[in-house]
């Protein structure tokens, strides 16, 4: 049997990110991953969703789904405040049946350098819509699941 070479990798020396504040903690996402922060709204109300998916917001003439990340993990949901923001985050799969979703805020995101050093994995167990916990320079977040935000979304769309 032949040995695998693993095929050199470019890694950047840092990652400009965003710290986006939810009602429990803070996500950590890329800056490619946002397309815009927008001022909240009342969403469009839809038929027998789940309690994370808060209604459909027309945004550059599509529809998207506005997720409650805190409630998908599994917290109460909280009141929308009426000074939150809207992120529109791309699901990374641009062909797909849902390229874009909006997710509340809880406040203004707040631009980070990501390094190496920097950055922690946490050893959480991970809920619906998480991909790992992690601690950058002491701070808590969660890496969200866009694919499975995505794939959630679409398989209610699906039943609706």
């Amino acid at each position: 049997m032949r040995e695998v070479e693993a095929l050199p990798v470019d890694v950047p020396p840092e990652v400009s990110s965003l710290l986006l504040p939810l009602q429990q903690g803070q996500m950590l996402v890329p800056v490619d991953s946002l397309s815009e922060i927008i001022a909240m709204q009342t969403p469009v109300a839809v038929c027998d969703a789940p309690e994370w998916y808060l209604g459909d917001l027309i945004w550059r003439e599509q529809r998207l789904p506005l997720l409650s990340f805190d409630v998908m993990r599994g917290d109460s949901p909280g009141d929308i405040p009426e000074n939150g923001r809207i992120a529109i985050l791309s699901s990374g799969n641009p062909d797909g049946d849902l390229p874009y979703f909006a997710l509340v805020l809880r406040g203004t995101p707040r631009l980070v350098r990501v390094t190496p050093e920097e950055l922690a994995l946490r050893e959480q167990r991970l809920n619906p819509g998480e991909l790992m916990h992690v601690a950058l320079s002491g701070e808590e977040a969660v890496i969200p699941d866009l694919q499975g935000l995505e794939c959630a979304c679409v398989k209610y769309r699906r039943t609706d």
